[in-house]
């Protein structure tokens, strides 16, 4: 297994229910299968990461379908990089959809771990995929043993780079979503009075880039409760002008323009 002690960076072992190292440091299973191994001195919060509001506003957004196609861009990018037995580590996984869509893609749920700041997620993730492995986690100190995973999908997920280079064996890959240009231009035009385009993303020290694709396609919400749940699973929520949000928050259907890079990154096979 690739989970780690989050204190002494020993691996972690699945005994009964609970998972144990070597210098006897334990972390219960909870019942719905996923662990928590993020140490108290690592939370920011009492409860870090999104709220369960926001979790089930992106869950009933994205179980609608409306983010299909990056969810296919993305399928199609790790299918065509890794073999079937290979090791995907979803950072930032939130409430598991991206892991879903590729398990229901065929890649095998004992080979999908995930992990998230916010427990409220990472439960609702266990609970629709038992055989998964998920794990409550910073980005920053993630309980994952070196060198043990084949690839690493993260979408919008903040996390430094060298945590990456660690994790990933050497050959692994990294596909980063992150907001193309522009994403949700429209949008942000009406809430902000001086709109700024999304900047290109810095690359990733220690990996070689591999390739670079945009996935673009409209991005139809067709009733009022569908613009209530996407405003609420992004910070336009709470930013921009007040009395445009409260507008938007009105309406029955928005059509906008969905903007996603995906990059690939590939760990130099010299590398340890």
């Amino acid at each position: 297994m690739i989970w780690q002690c989050p204190h002494c960076k020993q691996a972690l072992e699945l005994q009964a229910q609970s998972w144990l190292c070597a210098n006897g440091h334990s972390f219960d299973r909870a019942k719905e299968g996923y662990v928590n191994l993020l140490p108290v001195q690592q939370k920011r919060s009492r409860e870090p990461g999104d709220s369960a509001d926001m979790l089930n506003a992106r869950r009933r957004f994205l179980e609608a379908g409306l983010y299909e196609p990056l969810a296919d861009a993305i399928g199609a990018q790790l299918r065509s990089r890794c073999a079937e037995s290979a090791q995907l580590l979803d950072l930032g996984c939130g409430e598991g959809w991206y892991a879903r869509t590729l398990s229901g893609c065929g890649w095998p749920d004992a080979q999908i771990a995930g992990v998230d700041i916010a427990k409220a997620g990472v439960r609702l993730a266990a609970k629709r995929q038992p055989r998964a492995y998920f794990a409550v986690a910073s980005n920053y100190h993630l309980p994952v043993a070196d060198n043990s995973v084949d690839a690493i999908l993260r979408v919008f997920a903040p996390g430094p780079a060298e945590e990456l280079v660690r994790v990933l064996r050497p050959g692994g890959i990294v596909l980063d979503v992150s907001p193309g240009p522009d994403h949700l231009w429209a949008l942000k035009s009406q809430l902000y009075d001086k709109p700024q385009r999304h900047e290109a993303p810095a690359s990733l020290a220690g990996l070689d880039a591999v390739s670079e694709m945009r996935c673009v396609f409209p991005l139809a919400i067709n009733s009022n409760a569908q613009v209530q749940d996407f405003l609420s699973m992004t910070p336009f929520a709470w930013t921009g002008r007040a009395e445009a949000r409260e507008a938007l928050q009105r309406e029955d259907a928005l059509l906008l323009e969905a903007d996603f890079l995906l990059r690939v990154f590939i760990k130099n096979s010299g590398q340890d």
